[in-house]
């Protein structure tokens, strides 16, 4: 069967099945002819390349979006005549929004939905197929490829053609591949491309205005080779297929209703994308699992549910980041106060971070169990699991919290220490453990964290320490009777009642800051402004302000503090600057050049283009012999002021029982329940909350066939206390280890969720076949 280029490429563009795809090429002769089909990068070895990259399939999908971003202003800046390299280019891509699409700030949050809406138009992705399997289509508006091109670009791997282009995101040139092993059996991937008409033909290239058409497979081993390889079908001369025409209606239109024109640009179709989780309405998970993962989102993005039968009032919406959702929706879903902003310094890097709580229950829309993300140049580059806060004891919030950490600013070498070169996971090295550090130590600290920690433990339990007071009368009556239970517990510490819960300090009138701050001074006395320091501690300083919270790290109109010493700006000493309700606290290293006696003069000063003063304050401080402190910074923090204090802590020869809660399967969702689960323990700074599953299939099995209703009791007793006294058994071991190894890594809260719920098949039966072996039976 004869068709034309052009037929084809139409013909490939609105088929859904690959069986369809491969009946057509067989018409045409090109199927099984392996003299139309290129290898993949000119090299037969490329699956090795290609199939190593990202290891989820929305990260790969990411990539994508980030190549149409890409091609999207690099021809904005090619029809202005710039030379993307030069020196007249923009130099990020902030810079790029402001100068080609006159975006204040480079931010989309300046921008009506309106222009967004209308803006996004330029970059589509479109749902097509069915329910049981999902075709995705990537359309973008930008720069385009010639066909001689091609093969050097998007059908290329490993080439740098943008890593010197100081405004885009994608260097590596990998990202376009990483979807290929998450489509379908044949990993089929559709691509069309014609250059954009207004951007000049410099090189005189005669294909210029010619659109190619392409299809990428998988080929199985052939020929001696081990391993399979990617190819692109080209005509017998290993050619590009081409044609000319003015359009080509291949973009699918909302509801499936037909298809649009594509005038220029690049057209991607991924068959049988393997997407799990996110087939339903793209509108709605999809969306938000995107948004996540792009942040700072470059420039809107049109998503179409194409596929007939879904249902709803709008089957399109706009793709514009979660940066840009957080700052419409902050009054609706996040806490008071929040974001908050920190910023810190490792390795001489400085790295901001923001820190978002949502409120109970609101925050499903924006993240799913990804509590930190890693991001740069509003791209997440990785993720870390919300039971990161457990390791903190902010067990309360670890559904809410979402913290961004903004990478940005650090450099190529620590950027290339810290991310995979697949941009969707972190690398194991000193520096991203230093970070982590730091987070923690950060989250630790936070007084409106702890506030709200508080305030979200009272709500859950508060009401109902009463009624299950005998659960721990009970289990401190075990203990007692037990000595040797007790020493293996809590080392022979004396017992106590559980922490009481007691109402969260600084309660009051709501903090509402200002955009710009109108002053920003020394909170406390200081006299004359005058410091003494211990050589071997950095050392911290607290100022009074009215800024809102994120302050230093908001994308716009943000302000930034200058730390100067004698004179000179020397930004590496600032270890950590936070920003909450009023209080902006700052932690300075102690400079390495630094001998005791010596008077070293400060200042510190705000940059904000808004304000007409930088609020200049100088310090003075005099450095002192250094003090035989071990902290978590290896000696180089000065303990905060409540360890110093008696009784704000308890003291080694006390040890708290925790506070047990009997839940239902009408409450598992709120602590991450199922029917298997047995206990979730919740760490404070003081003691555990314990919440023991009630409603435990293998409990409910055990206790449907007893009848007498005391052995029922009894039964159901031992099942609470049993699996009370085992968390506080792998807590006690996971306690010795950390007080050991100095290692907090560990989620201890996981751990015991996971190893009750392995033992919650065994735990009753076990017991009451121990409660009836006598002597005789052995």
């Amino acid at each position: 069967m004869k068709v034309s280029n052009e037929e084809l490429a139409i013909a490939l563009a609105r088929l859904e099945e690959e069986s369809e795809v491969i009946d057509l090429l067989k018409k045409c002769g090109y199927w099984d002819d392996y003299k139309y089909w290129r290898s993949f990068g000119d090299n037969d070895n490329n699956f090795s390349t290609i199939g190593n990259q990202q290891s989820k399939a929305d990260a790969a999908l990411v990539e994508k979006f980030i190549n149409s971003v890409d091609a999207i202003l690099m021809k904005e800046c090619l029809v202005r005549g710039i030379d993307m390299r030069g020196p007249d280019a923009p130099q990020s891509m902030s810079e790029a929004l402001r100068v080609f699409f006159k975006i204040k700030d480079g931010q989309l949050s300046y921008l009506d939905s309106k222009v967004r809406n209308k803006m996004s138009e330029s970059i589509i992705l479109a749902a097509t197929g069915g329910r049981s399997h999902m075709n995705l289509v990537i359309a973008d508006r930008g720069e385009g490829q010639t066909p001689s091109k091609m093969p050097d670009t998007i059908l290329s791997v490993s080439k740098n053609n943008k890593l010197r282009v100081p405004f885009v995101q994608g260097k590596f040139n990998m990202g376009g591949t990483g979807v290929l092993p998450f489509c379908g059996e044949n990993r089929f991937q559709l691509v069309i491309s014609k250059r954009c008409p207004e951007i000049p033909n410099d090189d005189n290239d005669p294909t210029f205005d010619q659109w190619s058409v392409t299809l990428v497979r998988r080929e199985p081993a052939r020929e001696g080779r081990r391993s399979s390889m990617f190819t692109y079908l080209t005509d017998e001369n290993q050619q590009m297929l081409t044609f000319k025409a003015d359009s080509l209606p291949i973009i699918p239109r909302p509801k499936g209703d037909g298809y649009e024109n594509m005038e220029y640009g690049a057209y991607f179709k991924l068959f049988n994308y393997s997407l799990q989780g996110y087939k339903s309405n793209v509108l709605f998970d999809f969306n938000y699992r995107m948004s996540m993962l792009m942040p700072e989102l470059a420039h809107p993005i049109r998503i179409r549910e194409s596929r007939p039968g879904y249902s709803g009032h709008s089957f399109e919406t706009t793709l514009s980041g979660l940066q840009t959702r957080l700052d419409e929706d902050r009054q609706d879903n996040i806490e008071n106060g929040f974001p908050s902003s920190d910023a810190f310094n490792v390795d001489g890097q400085n790295i901001r971070c923001s820190i978002y709580v949502f409120k109970k229950g609101r925050a499903k829309n924006y993240r799913e169990n990804d509590g930190i993300l890693y991001t740069v140049n509003g791209q997440t580059h990785a993720t870390v699991s919300d039971s990161f806060f457990n390791k903190v004891n902010l067990s309360y919030l670890a559904d809410s919290l979402l913290v961004l950490v903004d990478c940005s600013d650090i450099d190529v070498q620590h950027r290339e220490d810290m991310f995979m070169n697949s941009r969707d996971r972190l690398r194991n090295g000193e520096f991203v453990k230093e970070i982590e550090e730091r987070i923690k130590s950060i989250l630790r600290d936070h007084q409106g964290l702890k506030k709200l920690q508080n305030d979200r433990r009272a709500a859950a339990v508060q009401e109902k320490l009463n009624n299950d007071k005998p659960l721990q009368d009970v289990l401190q009556d075990i203990l007692t009777k037990s000595p040797v239970l007790s020493k293996v517990l809590f080392g022979g510490a004396r017992l106590t009642s559980p922490f009481r819960i007691v109402p969260s300090a600084g309660e009051g009138e709501v903090f509402v800051g200002k955009k710009h701050p109108s002053f920003f001074s020394i909170k406390g006395k200081i006299k004359n402004n005058t410091i003494e320091r211990p050589i071997n501690h950095d050392f911290r300083v607290q100022f009074e302000t009215d800024a809102v919270n994120d302050y230093f790290v908001r994308p716009a109109e943000k302000g930034s503090l200058i730390l100067k010493v004698d004179g000179r700006e020397r930004p590496e000493l600032v270890n950590h600057l936070g920003l909450f309700n009023g209080t902006a606290t700052l932690t300075i290293k102690m400079p390495e050049q630094a001998v005791v006696g010596q008077r070293i003069v400060f200042s510190v000063s705000i940059d904000d283009d808004y304000i007409s003063t930088d609020f200049l304050t100088n310090l003075t401080l005099i450095v002192q012999e250094a003090e035989d402190y071990k902290g978590s910074q290896g000696g180089r923090r000065t303990p905060p002021e409540d360890d110093k204090k008696k009784g704000n802590r308890q003291t080694p020869e006390q040890a708290a029982l925790p506070n047990i809660t009997e839940v239902n399967a009408d409450k598992w969702s709120d602590y991450g329940m199922d029917k298997n689960s047995a206990l979730v323990v919740y760490a404070l700074d003081e003691g555990s909350d314990y919440f023991l599953n009630m409603d435990n299939q293998y409990l409910l099995t055990e206790l449907k066939g007893i009848k007498d209703q005391n052995r029922l009791l009894l039964t159901k007793a031992r099942y609470k206390y049993s699996m009370a006294l085992i968390g506080m058994s792998i807590q006690s071991y996971y306690k010795s280890l950390t007080s050991e190894n100095s290692d907090d890594s560990i989620d201890v809260s996981g751990e015991i969720k996971k190893i009750t719920t392995m033992l919650s098949p065994i735990i009753v039966p076990m017991l009451e076949s121990m409660a009836e072996l006598d002597i005789e039976d052995i």
